[in-house]
Parts: C-alpha cells; structure tokens; sequence
C-alpha cells in the first residue's frame, strides 16, 4: 500500500504533461463529471437502497440507469475526514483532515486532490459547498478553479437545495468549454432538519406537519447530549427522523432537478454523474443521535450511484454490484473513465474492470474517527467487519458478520476469536504503515469561522 505522494515539483510537472497526454489519447472529447454529494444522507432512506417510504422518487429513477454499489463504506463518521477520503483516494490517517475544535487539521500538503488531478488535465473545475469543512481552509477545493461556498451558523439558514441546484445548473450555463469536472454538495438533511412545504406536510409527524415550532439537533441539544445532560426519549428522536425523512425528499426532488437539468442542455449523454454522500445519521440504532460518534453502519453504509455515458469504456448497462466498495475507490474509478492516470499515492482501485464485467477480489476497507470521544477504527473484509476501540479503556472490540446482521446488532467478537485477531493484526499493520507519514495542515480558523463551527454543533460550551 502506498502512502501519499510526496514528490518533488518537477516530478509533479511532468507527471501533469503525462495526465494531458493521456486524456488527449483518450476519446475524441472526454467526459465531463458532476459528483453529488449529499451531506448526511443515510444510504438506507432511498428506495433504491430498500426505504419503503417513497422519499427519493428521482434518485430511484436514476439510479435505475446506473450502476449501483449495494454496500460502500464511508471511512469516517463526519464530513472533514469523510469527504477528504473521497476527493484524495486516501483514509482519513493518512490525509490528515480532521481533528476537533479548536485543534482542526486540513489536508496534508503533500496530497493531491482529485480536482487537481482532473484540472492539470484540462478540465474546468468548480465546486458548490455548503460547509466550512469543504471550504479552502481545509484543503479540501484545492484544483477547483471556482469554489460557490456558502456557510451559515445553523441549517436552519443553509442554502437551500433549491438555490444550490441553480447554482450548479448557473455555473454550467456560463461556461465555455467542456469538459468539467463539477461537485455539488446538499447541506440539508444535517441537523437541524427544518423541511420545507409540501415535503414537511407529506412525511413529518403529524404534530409537525403544519406547526414548525418543534425543532431538534441544536447547538445547544449536541451540548448537552455530549455532556450527558440530554436524554434522548424515542418519541422526541422519531418525530426528528420524519423531519429528517421531509428533508431527504425535498433534497430528492432538488438532485432530480439537477440531472434533468444536465439533460435539459444535451449533457446527460457525455457526462458521468455520481451521487454519494459523505456519512449518515443515527436515529437511536445504537442508542445515540447525529453522527461522528461511532463507527456503525447507520453512519458509515453510504449510497454509491454512478451512471457512465461518454467515458473511455462502452457505457455500462443499468444493474446493482454486492460486493464492497469504498470511497477510497472513487477517484480512481473517475481516473480511470476519464482515461487519466490515476495517483500513485491512490488506496482503491479502480472499479471499471468490475462494470465492464469482470470480477473484482474482495479487500478490506477501513474507517476512522469519532469527532467526540477517544478515536474508533473498523475495518471490513469478506462478511466480517471489526470495530476497535483504540483506548481498550473505551471498550472492547466488537465484530459482526455485516451480511447476515446488517443492522450490526450479534456481536460475535467472544465467539470469533481468530478473526477479530486477524482483523486487528490488519488493522496494526496499517497504523504502522500511516505513522510514517506526515500529519495534517492545522488550520488556524477565525472567530467567525469557528462560531459556525459551533453554531453547527461542532464543539463549543454551554455559554
């Protein structure tokens, strides 16, 4: 496995001339790309991933065109690490973007991001974001030439998917060129969840389907719950999951939009759009709330849908993968389409193989973090996955036979003995191989900056 490519200057200089010769080798006019990512988004609220509650009508429908990975692990719990994994092709010790307030930490400079990748390539690049955490102080939009960024105290003054759709479909109507390489990210299912009519009418309890005044997942609630001063009733967590599903089905018909509006301008044919998102969110599964607190499936199982048209391989017929994916295979995935060359620091592999219909072996796949507590690492090969409290004082492992036990629920570690020590001898032999490599960026934030960072839940005190 390698780590994170530090070479030199002119090294990387000759390595962009490659990458463009290699596009230029490619087909006659390359693909243009449009990530989605959908902040907060449980994999198993679509249909498409098994929700009987009808709230992603067109996420369904495009996923019925697509290839659809069943089971993709997100490789943290929260969004800096989460999305720095997706964009770098690297986990979150190995990037270095994470942390906690007031001690946060960006990308290691040495690391390529897979816009940089695409934009040394001739690619126009652009990002439209929604959270500091994917702002260029983090490291995180470094290679996009633009970056729309919008950040706010609370969801409850998000940018609407509504305004971040026409800021998407905006920045293409002003372009000149293709190809691009376009990522979009939807802020509104995080907490707070505050949905919009009719969506709130149709899915909310009905107390909440007219009077708005019940909110929950404020800064002050995330407080008092990492305190232990909250208790969390089931009745006050499901009338926040129905607010939560009113924001998914909002957030469905507004990513709807957005692809039809690719089609709207004759893209939808020459384009490889993806829809992932960075992590879920736990309603009580395991007895918590939100998310960045443990390394379960309710906040790490993802939705991973990607439709290929235009790209270097013959577009791929509609159908579903069972297999285990990660984030880390994304980028080179898009490399690979693209007919870029991949980066050598890259932990996934590429997935094309697998749609044009070849069998991929099956490879452990690992997460990290816990934004609020000591750090938790997991890792998943074959039908097992182990969670490892890296603090044995925090608790003991913990494995599950993820198929059979989806909702991660039988604990096997007292009955499985050799394969919790066999996945903790794979999970040693990473933190050896990532202690060699360099930390993270800090980042110095302002007192603005950091106020929504609280005014988000993300750390801060009761004052």
């Amino acid at each position: 496995m390698n780590g994170p490519n530090m070479s030199s200057p002119t090294l990387n200089v000759s390595l962009a001339l490659t990458v463009a010769l290699l596009a230029a080798c490619g087909p006659a006019q390359p693909p243009s790309v449009v990530l989605i990512v959908a902040d907060t988004l449980r994999a198993d609220k679509l249909g498409c991933y098994g929700s009987e509650r009808g709230l992603t009508p067109y996420i369904d429908r495009f996923a019925a065109e697509s290839s659809l990975f069943e089971h993709t692990t997100s490789h943290a719990p929260w969004t800096l690490p989460a999305t720095a994994s997706l964009l770098t092709s690297l986990y979150p010790q190995q990037h270095g973007a994470g942390g906690r307030l007031p001690d946060f930490t960006g990308l290691n400079p040495a690391v390529e991001t897979l816009a940089e990748r695409f934009l040394a390539s001739g690619y126009r690049t652009h990002a439209v974001v929604n959270v500091a955490f994917l702002g260029g102080t983090f490291g995180l939009t470094r290679g996009f030439e633009q970056v729309d960024e919008q950040f706010y105290g609370n969801n409850l003054q998000v940018r609407s998917a509504s305004d971040t759709t026409d800021a998407a479909l905006s920045w293409i109507d002003g372009g000149e060129a293709e190809p691009f390489f376009l990522m979009v990210h939807y802020f509104d299912v995080h907490a707070v969840y505050a949905p919009p009519q009719p969506f709130r009418r149709r899915f909310a309890a009905p107390p909440d389907r007219e009077d708005e005044r019940f909110v929950f997942g404020t800064r002050s609630h995330m407080i008092s719950l990492r305190a232990g001063k909250l208790k969390l009733e089931p009745e006050v967590i499901g009338r926040a999951e129905r607010l939560y599903d009113a924001e998914v089905a909002y957030m469905d018909s507004q990513i709807g939009r957005l692809i039809d509006g690719l089609a709207e301008r004759g893209l939808d044919q020459k384009a490889i759009v993806i829809l992932t998102a960075d992590h879920g969110e736990e309603f009580l599964d395991h007895g918590g709330f939100e998310h960045g607190h443990t390394l379960y499936g309710e906040l790490t199982d993802v939705p991973l849908i990607m439709r290929v048209r235009g790209a270097t391989v013959d577009d791929p017929p509609a159908a579903r993968y069972s297999a285990s994916v990660g984030h880390v295979d994304v980028a080179p995935t898009l490399c690979d389409l693209a007919g870029l060359l991949p980066s050598e620091s890259y932990m996934g592999r590429s997935l094309v193989p697998w749609l044009e219909g070849d069998s991929l072996p099956e490879v452990a796949l690992l997460a990290h973090g816990d934004f609020w507590d000591a750090p938790l690492s997991s890792t998943r090969l074959g039908n097992f996955k182990l969670i490892l409290p890296e603090d044995p004082q925090r608790g003991a492992p913990e494995l599950y036979h993820w198929r059979d036990d989806p909702l991660e629920r039988d604990d096997l570690a007292s009955q499985q003995a050799d394969v919790v020590r066999q996945l903790t001898e794979l999970l040693a032999d990473f933190g050896r191989l990532v202690a060699q490599q360099g930390p993270g960026a800090r980042v110095e934030l302002s007192a603005e900056m950091t106020e929504q960072l609280k005014g988000l839940g993300y750390g801060g005190d009761e004052d």
